[in-house]
């Protein structure tokens, strides 16, 4: 058997295989703590920054241990990148066969029982859907996972999708004529043999939350589980613990009801009168319970306490009504021997309802969101860590929780402190050193003289100083926003004038790839950007030399889970500011300062436009939480520095 050494270290069969191996003594430490981990059962928290190598280093020692491991990543995207990409790659020189699966949520894969009742009646969502099904037809004919990331050129958020899958909720299981050739079915029958199973971090919660009721499971049973992008852990549990009501919830239903009756040829005018009653009256409610609200979230308590209950009440309990007319309805019809689960959903939607009105749970904090078309009625646990110890790290043993970015301050304390990872609880840790040379290779600029974000004179002092940076990178640059509102704020104020000389780019104008497409064919680009773009984003080389950033991406206030969280640190005696805002806001901006810098022939400088940093006590926390980078404090040093790194002789 070999050793880790003899495929990651220095002349191994990793290194043999590549003709511009680099030794890296900081993937090996990592692979030999990985393997430690699984020889003692022992968690293993490790931040491994950009360039460490740390899919090989965790993927190595899993698969030497001859153990069943579930590797979680936080992405689909990077889910994908390790079972196409990494995993194939150690294959080809492993000294055994690599016995892998991937394994995604239902919603991905196309339902071969909805894919035939389309074909027998094709409509779509929009006109512009039905140009992508010739091509859907062609793939659904030939493919053998069914996953829809095999077709080339299908948005993210194609709408008809949602009628060529089926949630858990939907899906007649053992029930289906389809069921033994279903493509979950044969992907989870396969991960029931794999050694390892590669899913991302919505499946593993679903399933995890799943087990908690005891049926259902997606996941077979393994002896490990490596979470990579460890950062989003918390975010991505909370929305599994805890209980969501929609329009598009209430659409599914009725949606799959009428489709029951369809595919079964029933005439069963109850049922559709109690469809057509429960579509009214959720709309009714929906509409009542949110009107004149602006996209964004609403404290449920605060919200209903100002709106009064008249209205609400009458049409709340219409709802009630009509979810149990539709149950009773589904009961009395032929429908309750082939799909038992629609009744059932309508009691289980009455029954969400009913705990989200009352809104009385302490741990729980409950509130209305609008985005969009959507109408969302969330109850959300406000401290994670009780049910992280209690469902993940009290029934688990054998755990690598890893990331480029995990540590504020030179510690895991926050993380720990968010995981439910008590003093006293066994875990392993490291931060290893980073790879790059950040001393040469990057620069942080901070204005000290620059009016704080909150200052009305904050945006033209923002784009002055953005407009003089860009001058010195001819452009080749992020601006990255903490808000939609700042980002089109700047974009009003300098794309006219800067797109004269460079090729300007801002989000939403075209999907994300394509953006990054766009980005990195031109000579001279400036992308205006936000949310998603702060992370998981790669431009290597000189096409990205200057990412701007415009203030400290502190979590709002105002909204409800935040103001929760923050409320409940105060009320522990603790002091949220420092236990939750600040290291919550280092490890993003720690997001977006790693856009920069991919590689070791990277170079440029990240700017922090916020002041805060320059003139606050806690402007030494994040600046420490960063990569060890010089620090200037004025834009002359940013040209200076330019023209020694970047302009300097032998340099372009």
């Amino acid at each position: 058997m070999p050793t880790i050494d003899d495929i990651l270290g220095e002349g191994g069969a990793i290194a043999r295989a590549m003709s511009h191996w680099e030794n890296r003594p900081q993937q090996l430490e990592m692979a030999h703590a990985v393997e430690r981990c699984f020889d003692d059962r022992t968690p293993l928290i490790v931040e491994a920054a950009t360039g460490t190598g740390k899919t090989l280093a965790y993927l190595v020692p899993a698969l030497l241990s001859g153990k069943r491991v579930v590797i979680s990543t936080g992405t689909k995207a990077l889910q994908e990148q390790l079972f196409y990409k990494d995993l194939p790659f150690i294959a080809e020189h492993w000294h055994e066969e690599v016995d892998a699966v991937l394994l995604k949520g239902r919603r991905n894969y196309l339902c071969k029982l909805r894919f035939e009742s389309m074909k027998m009646n094709p409509s779509f969502r929009s006109r512009d859907d039905a140009q992508l099904w010739p091509k859907i037809l062609s793939w659904a004919s030939h493919t053998e996972s069914g996953d829809r990331a095999e077709i080339e050129g299908l948005p993210d958020d194609w709408p008809t999708w949602s009628d060529l899958s089926v949630g858990a909720e939907g899906c007649l299981g053992s029930d289906c004529p389809h069921y033994e050739q279903c493509h979950v079915t044969v992907a989870r029958r396969r991960a029931s043999t794999a050694r390892i199973i590669v899913v991302n971090h919505h499946l593993f919660f679903a399933d995890l939350a799943l087990k908690d009721v005891g049926f259902g499971e997606i996941l077979p049973a393994y002896d490990g589980v490596i979470f990579d992008e460890a950062h989003h852990l918390e975010n991505v549990a909370t929305s599994y613990f805890g209980i969501e009501l929609s329009n598009f919830r209430f659409g599914e239903l009725t949606g799959d009801v009428l489709r029951a009756l369809d595919e079964a040829a029933l005439n069963e005018d109850a049922v559709e009168d109690a469809v057509k009653v429960l579509d009214t009256a959720q709309k009714t409610f929906l509409s009542n319970l949110t009107i004149g609200l602006y996209d964004g979230s609403y404290g449920l308590a605060e919200h209903l306490e100002r709106k009064g209950g008249a209205l609400l009440g009458d049409s709340k309990d219409e709802l009630f009504d009509a979810l149990r007319k539709l149950e009773i309805a589904v009961k009395k019809s032929a429908l309750i021997d082939s799909h038992p689960r629609l009744a059932e959903r309508c009691a289980e939607i009455g029954a969400d309802l009913r705990f989200l009105m009352k809104h009385g749970d302490a741990k729980y904090v409950f509130f209305l969101e609008v985005r969009g078309s959507g109408r969302f009625l969330q109850a959300m646990p406000i401290d994670l860590a009780d049910l992280m110890r209690r469902k993940l790290l009290e029934t688990h043993d054998i755990m690598v929780f890893t990331s480029a970015t995990l540590s504020t301050g030179g510690d895991f304390g926050y993380f720990r402190q968010r995981m439910g990872v008590e003093s006293d609880y066994r875990v392993a840790e490291i931060i290893l050193p980073p790879v790059f040379d950040y001393s040469q290779q990057c620069l942080i600029y901070v204005p000290s003289r620059l009016p704080v974000p909150t200052h009305p004179d904050f945006m033209e002092g923002f784009c002055t100083i953005a407009q003089y940076l860009l001058e010195i990178s001819g452009g080749r640059a992020f601006l990255l926003f903490t808000s939609y509102a700042n980002m089109d704020a700047a974009w009003e104020r300098l794309s006219e004038g800067l797109s004269e000389r460079f090729d300007c780019f801002r989000q939403g104008e075209a999907p994300k790839n394509e953006l990054l497409d766009r980005f990195r064919e031109s000579e001279h680009p400036i992308l205006f950007a936000t949310a998603s773009f702060w992370e998981g984003v790669d431009v290597m080389g000189e096409k990205l030399s200057l990412v701007v950033i415009d203030k400290l991406p502190f979590a709002n206030p105002s909204d409800p889970l935040v103001r929760a969280r923050l409320d409940l640190l105060d009320e522990q005696g603790g002091n949220a500011f420092r236990e939750f805002s600040l290291p919550q806001a280092a490890l993003t901006l720690k997001q977006g300062f790693g856009r920069l810098i991919r590689s070791r022939a990277d170079r440029g400088v990240v700017a922090i436009l916020d002041s805060r940093v320059a003139n606050k006590s806690y402007g030494r926390y994040f600046l420490d939480s960063l990569p060890p980078a010089p620090v200037v404090w004025r834009a002359a040093g940013v040209r200076d520095w330019w023209g020694e790194h970047i302009e300097g002789p032998g340099r372009r």
